[in-house]
């Protein structure tokens, strides 16, 4: 019996095309290559080699047919269309398996480079797009907007404030056509009583009725014609509605709030988290004015928000103009002007407004978590260009073979972007389900509440494949042009005669990928350093008192002395003090004071607030001037020292101050301290003693906060068994006032670390293979006598001088840009080159013990071995 002889019958198949126009030499040694790896899978398949011949050529089909389709490739080969068919397409992806499977270590280099950046890229974008998202939902964002001031004081800064007085809103519906509708607003956190259960219940808002419509509260239950007329109404969200009423419909039943009487008119729906103005709860803004009406005309105390929504074929900025000066109008001597602010700019505002609402995000942070992302996807696309390059030298041989049997450079470039874009579109499947991981994670560190179930939805479903696709095709583009540029430009002859080692041009772009790759490194880990020493001066900063071991409680003011003396009388309580304001948020101020000298053409802003005798003591205040308050001083201030420096006394005690018909005399002068964010320099302040103070700051022996806690709770018990008990420590509400630079600082350290493990896992890959092409060189040099340090050294050099290199470009980048930062504190570290050093330190021993592994390795190849398989 014959046997099948596979080259007799394709060299018989082969020649039938030669008659055909379309098929010359190359394009039929490139049909063959085609045909015997059809073949080969076949016979892979269980099939004999004479069945897989006859089934490829049916496939394959006959000559003339072949020949029509050839000669219509030919005819479009201009276009794209001609090199992209479903055989090439399966070819190419079959190389690049084929090419995986071969280099396990360097492919799974690559492909862990690329999955770890779109990872933290994917976190990143999720992160940026909750927060633009912010107010978004609202169907008329795009004419709502805030009213806010400037106010003018003189020889001090703009003076930007988010609240407004109470006569400002009808002022605006009644004078100006362009507004439709106006609302004032004020936050209030209450405690709610249902039956004998009491809450303390935060995301309230006192509002006016068209609130409602202005922002889309959607009514589930009950209505809001209730709500407008009666101005005890109270409209509760879902949630809270079966918080508070489990067994039944909330509407009609009673509530009680700040111990006064109303009742529940609708149910309205969660609102979306993605919002500068969250809220649970709605109570109307005329229950405020029923206790005096007259409350509506004032113009001279600033405390809400006012909302206005614009007519959609107006001009907010002509608007602006007309309003500019309507405070003025209607205040003496105010220096305030008013303006318009979109909805969808509060949030991420530039503008630092005093009593801004109560979420706020920072636009510098977002732009820098896009930076971030973008150098974190650039640091992993030189990954895979890196690698791909330095193993061009071992596919030249294959482009030479491929170009001689008439592939084209187009073709070319085509695979190699083909097997680019195939290990970035598996890279991104990974990505996702590293994100699935991470993510739970990655919302503890930002404090957000990102899901991904949302993108698995129908809704979702094609926006995710687009996503994906894009992302894949995005990354594998950008990683693999300057590769397949590289690879497919090889010539022929050369590759083939050098055995195919002639793609060394790419060396000095390697070196310079490197270069970049390790600069935005360090300017990252240079970023990190300073943004994690800023928060530790912000947490250890001289404040002017003492935040540590202060606990404080509100207090119904009828009864606030009583209590806070029954806590004085505890050994664990060291003092305990009131006052009617939080240290680190005075935002009561005045330009109505004035003092022997002042310029009357001058208005100049004074901060102020009031404490009780024993205040300043609990908060371990310090005086540098005269002496601190007692019971009887009413008519007796104590000044900071920057206040003093104002006034121009040289010395205060004993000098008086004018408010109205008042007569004040300073008796103090106290050190300057923060009352506001350290984003603020300390301004002029003025302390008097108060009243009616009813905040309790209780400073106590260290240790003792669970202690200390039992004893205000069981005084609070015993004199105020109806109220909910909550006591409160100033470390926290620090905590809480720097949570956007705590919160930068955990995602800086996290993004740093990944840019340098994905940059060292590209350095990793790239010694292993300058190692390896390398085998033999060491071998010589180790039979001539040298030492494996020294062969170390050798391998080390070349790596070092580049990372030597990027620490020259990014250290001057990183001190100027972070310099740029702290200027946005007016209390701040100071650039060091100590930071600097620990950098160069750190970088060049994570370096070093990158490449050590490969370098010690090779080097202690027994040369022996090395020589023989060469």
């Amino acid at each position: 019996m014959e046997t099948f002889d596979l080259d007799k019958e394709m060299h018989k198949w082969l020649r039938s095309f030669r008659r055909y126009r379309p098929f010359n030499h190359g394009s039929i040694r490139e049909l063959e290559l085609h045909m015997r790896d059809y073949i080969d899978d076949l016979v892979g398949q269980g099939l004999s080699v004479e069945e897989a011949f006859e089934k490829a050529r049916t496939d394959f089909g006959e000559p003339d047919a072949v020949a029509r389709e050839e000669n219509w490739n030919i005819q479009k080969r201009r276009n794209i269309n001609s090199i992209i068919n479903n055989t090439m397409i399966s070819s190419y992806i079959k190389v690049a398996i084929r090419h995986f499977g071969k280099h396990k270590f360097h492919s799974i280099l690559n492909l862990a480079g690329l999955t770890t950046g779109l990872a933290i890229v994917f976190l990143i974008a999720l992160f940026v797009t909750d927060e633009l998202s912010f107010d978004n939902h609202f169907s008329k964002k795009d004419h709502l907007y805030r009213v806010v001031e400037n106010q003018y004081y003189s020889g001090q800064p703009v003076f930007p404030v988010a609240v407004t007085p109470t006569a400002l809103s009808p002022a605006l519906s009644d004078q100006f056509p362009e507004v439709l509708k106006s609302a004032r607003v004020s936050p209030q956190d209450m405690q709610i009583r249902v039956d004998d259960v009491v809450f303390n219940e935060r995301g309230g808002l006192m509002a006016d009725a068209d609130f409602l419509d202005m922002f889309d509260v959607e009514i589930l239950a009950g209505d809001i014609t209730g709500f407008r007329e009666d101005v005890r109404a109270v409209v509760l969200s879902e949630e809270l509605a079966k918080k508070y009423f489990p067994d039944g419909d909330a509407v009609g039943k009673p509530l009680n709030l700040d111990d006064e009487e109303f009742m529940v008119r609708a149910i309205m729906a969660d609102q979306k988290a993605n919002t500068h103005l969250p809220f649970k709860y709605l109570f109307n803004f005329e229950y405020y004015l029923s206790f005096d009406p007259s409350r509506s005309e004032s113009w001279g105390s600033n405390w809400l928000y006012t909302y206005v929504e614009m007519d959609p074929n107006s001009d907010a900025t002509a608007l602006n103009d007309k309003i500019t000066s309507l405070i003025k109008e209607n205040q003496e001597n105010s220096s305030t002007e008013i303006y318009l602010q979109p909805l969808t700019d509060i949030y991420l505002g530039e503008v630092d407004f005093v009593v801004e609402a109560p979420e706020k995000g920072e636009m510098l942070y977002v732009k820098i978590f896009i930076l971030v992302a973008l150098f974190i996807l650039l640091i992993s696309c030189i990954n895979f260009m890196n690698l791909a390059t330095a193993k061009s030298e071992n596919r030249a041989k294959e482009v030479g073979l491929r170009k001689t049997v008439g592939a084209n450079r187009p073709e070319l470039m085509l695979q190699f972007l083909s097997e680019s874009v195939f290990m970035a579109f598996i890279a991104v499947l990974l990505a996702i389900g590293v994100v699935t991981l991470l993510l739970p994670y990655f919302n503890e560190i930002t404090g957000k509440q990102i899901e991904l179930a949302t993108l698995w939805n129908l809704e979702w479903g094609f926006k995710l494949l687009l996503i994906i696709s894009g992302a894949a095709l995005t990354t594998g583009l950008l990683a693999g042009f300057y590769p397949a540029v590289i690879l497919s430009k090889a010539r022929p002859a050369l590759t083939l005669k050098n055995n195919g080692q002639s793609v060394q041009s790419a060396g000095w772009f390697r070196k310079a990928l490197v270069i970049t790759q390790f600069t935005i490194s360090v300017v990252l880990i240079i970023g990190t350093l300073v943004v994690v020493q800023q928060v530790r001066f912000i947490q250890q900063v001289d404040l002017g008192y003492d935040k540590h071991n202060l606990a404080y409680i509100n207090v119904p003011l009828d009864k606030a002395a009583n209590f806070t003396n029954e806590l004085r009388n505890e050994t664990e309580v060291l003092a305990a003090g009131l006052t009617n304001i939080h240290p680190g948020y005075v935002m009561n101020s005045t330009s109505g004071y004035s003092w022997q000298g002042k310029n009357p053409d001058e208005n100049i802003l004074i901060h102020q607030f009031g404490v009780d005798e024993h205040y300043m003591s609990a908060m371990n205040m310090r005086l540098v001037d005269g002496r601190g308050f007692t019971r009887n001083d009413s008519l007796g201030v104590i000044i900071n020292e920057r206040a003093a420096e104002i006034m121009g006394f040289d010395y205060p005690v004993g000098q008086t101050i004018e408010s109205g018909d008042d007569k004040l005399t300073i008796i103090g002068v106290v050190a300057n301290f923060n009352f506001k964010s350290i984003h603020t320099a300390i301004e002029p302040l003025l302390i008097y003693l108060a009243s009616d103070p009813g905040r309790v700051f209780i400073r106590y022996k260290p240790g003792n906060e669970e202690r200390i806690r039992e004893i205000a709770e069981s005084t609070w018990t015993s004199n105020f068994p109806d109220l909910v008990f909550q006591l409160n420590y100033l470390d926290d509400d620090w905590s809480d006032m720097y949570q956007a630079e705590e919160r930068t600082a955990r995602l800086s350290t996290f993004f740093a670390a990944i840019a340098i493990i994905v940059s060292c896992l590209g350095l990793f890959g790239l010694v292993s293979y300058t190692a390896e092409k390398r085998t033999r060189e060491i071998g010589i040099r180790k039979v001539l006598g040298a030492s494996v340090p020294r062969i170390f050294v050798m391998l080390a050099t070349d790596f070092t001088r580049l990372i030597l290199a990027s620490l020259i470009l990014s250290i001057p980048i990183g001190w100027y840009l972070m310099n740029r930062w702290l200027e946005g504190y007016a209390y701040h570290i100071e650039m060091s080159w100590v930071t600097v050093a620990f950098t160069v330190v750190g970088v060049l021993l994570i370096t070093l013990g990158t490449i050590s592994y490969q370098s010690i390795k090779i080097s202690m190849t027994n040369p022996v071995n090395v020589l023989k398989s060469e």
